[in-house]
């Protein structure tokens, strides 16, 4: 089940860390206002870190030209003893006319992705390597990181 779809055409960035990380209050309509003309990755770090999270948004791909995820980018997964769910954000574009937009995700052990796109009815339950196949381009992919220690954030 998804908890936050969007009802209007921006703040995606907002919609996909509050999915990803079960950040019920990320969303405000503050930080909504702000969105209007896209979120930046450095925007939403410094709000989790406002809202006391110490975790920020690392880039684990990144490709300006929108290319496909990298075969190595396909096998991550929670390595661990207590260790469940990797959420990730995915950067697409999510049009012909090449708009982007942000989704958030959680991979679990069996490398299944949970895919929460807050534009669409319900999650899916997919791969990053079919990700790769849905949509034309993807961007990026972006982990969660501690701020202290540098090592993943597991929810």
């Amino acid at each position: 089940m998804m908890k936050h779809k969007q009802k209007q055409p921006y703040g995606c960035g907002l919609y996909a860390v509050a999915n990803a990380c079960n950040l019920d209050n990320f969303i405000t309509d503050e930080r909504l206002e702000k969105s209007k003309n896209g979120n930046v990755i450095g925007q939403l770090s410094k709000w989790m870190q406002d809202d006391g999270h110490q975790f920020y948004i690392d880039s684990l791909y990144y490709n300006h030209a929108g290319k496909k995820l990298p075969t190595s980018a396909l096998d991550y997964k929670p390595v661990g003893e207590g260790l469940d769910f990797l959420p990730v954000l995915i950067n697409i574009q999510y049009s012909e006319e090449g708009k982007r937009h942000l989704v958030g995700g959680k991979i679990d052990k069996d490398k299944n992705l949970y895919l929460y796109d807050s534009l669409a009815e319900e999650m899916e339950v997919t791969t990053l390597g079919k990700v790769n196949r849905k949509y034309h381009r993807v961007f990026g992919l972006f982990l969660f990181m501690c701020v202290e220690t540098g090592d993943y954030v597991f929810i």
